[in-house]
């Protein structure tokens, strides 16, 4: 692993629960990834939260909020895209709710740590108590609401509680090609910088036994398929049999070649070249294919905020996810996308 990947060796861990604020997030897919095809360009998501708790210290941090509850109170820019359908989400508990309803008291959250400032990941940090602190990545811009009239994060998020922007100049950690930061000072926990699809994207690397690893990886991409097959893939987790021959008979005319799991060695989908949400695509290619890297590793789960292909695959808030690995959770997940009935399969026209 260390060799592979270069993490350092360490015996202290984190504990990361998993907390879904929505199953019905909605967007258009052809602005996330492509090809998009007739009949899928609606992009099904779900938006993943996570809460980590540091044993030796007590300390409690959350990575990403979501989205917020009552999203016509964001800034009227943000509501703009709600109302002109480029983007959809029904919450009925946000994650301060749902922690508090598994026990969390909100004055224990020492942190809040936003991967970036896109709508639903900074959620509402004004439903946690001005002693958490908030956590951005390096060059992440402050584009406040109301002084600037197109500002897509209220002023009072940065108001009245400690905000600490990140820097990676100085650490001469890189993990897997990555900029890294040692967040607790012990290996249990890394914050990585991982540019490209926003400035100040940042994922957290989280030390779920002495060997194994779950990386929170925010907006790196927003499908699996942006992330597999690669070589590595069939070498660990070949893909079923059974599910290769339906693959291939449910794929699009397009895909007939492309879609052939068994000799593919590179993503079925990728980055938009058009107009998208990622800020600068050939970066967030770059950083992607780190991704890559560590998703195809038998110790690392890579979770990314919306993918909706986990779904009944792994478990929720209150539940822990540090035995993920001995309950073969990675080689369920890894080809579920590919499955027909799958909320995140993509690959034929809809009936």
């Amino acid at each position: 692993m260390s060799s592979e990947l270069s993490i350092p060796p360490s015996q202290a861990t984190v504990t990361v629960k998993a907390i879904n604020v929505s199953n019905d997030g909605r967007s258009l897919a052809q602005f996330f990834l492509k090809p998009v095809l007739a009949g899928r360009e609606v992009l099904p998501a779900v938006f993943f939260s996570f809460l980590i708790e540091h044993p030796t210290s007590g300390k409690r941090l959350v990575f990403d909020l979501g989205v917020r509850k009552d999203p016509m109170n964001y800034p009227p820019a943000v509501v703009e895209m709600f109302e002109k359908g480029v983007f959809g989400a029904t919450v009925e508990k946000d994650v301060a709710t749902l922690l508090e309803e598994g026990g969390i008291p909100l004055n224990s959250v020492n942190a809040v740590i936003w991967s970036h400032t896109h709508l639903d990941h900074i959620g509402d940090i004004s439903t946690f108590p001005s002693t958490t602190e908030l956590i951005i990545g390096p060059g992440t811009p402050r584009n406040t609401y109301p002084e600037n009239p197109a500002g897509t994060q209220h002023s009072s998020d940065f108001t009245g509680r400690t905000v600490t922007e990140l820097s990676f100049e100085s650490s001469g950690l890189s993990i897997g090609g990555y900029e890294a930061l040692d967040y607790f000072d012990d290996g249990s926990l890394y914050i990585l910088n991982v540019p490209g699809h926003f400035p100040g994207h940042i994922a957290a690397l989280a030390r779920v036994t002495p060997t194994t690893f779950i990386l929170c990886a925010g907006d790196t991409c927003h499908h699996p398929g942006q992330l597999r097959p690669t070589a590595a893939h069939h070498r660990h987790f070949p893909c079923p049999g059974a599910l290769i021959a339906e693959s291939k008979a449910a794929f699009a005319p397009q895909f007939t070649v492309d879609g052939d799991l068994e000799s593919r060695s590179t993503p079925l989908l990728s980055i938009p070249t058009g107009p998208s949400f990622y800020v600068d695509r050939d970066t967030s290619q770059a950083s992607l294919e780190k991704l890559e890297v560590f998703d195809a590793h038998p110790d690392v789960f890579v979770l990314i905020a919306h993918d909706a292909s986990l779904d009944g695959v792994v478990a929720m808030f209150p539940e822990s996810m540090n035995n993920w690995k001995a309950l073969s959770w990675k080689e369920k997940a890894t080809w579920a996308f590919v499955a027909k009935g799958n909320r995140a399969f993509r690959f034929n026209t809809a009936p």
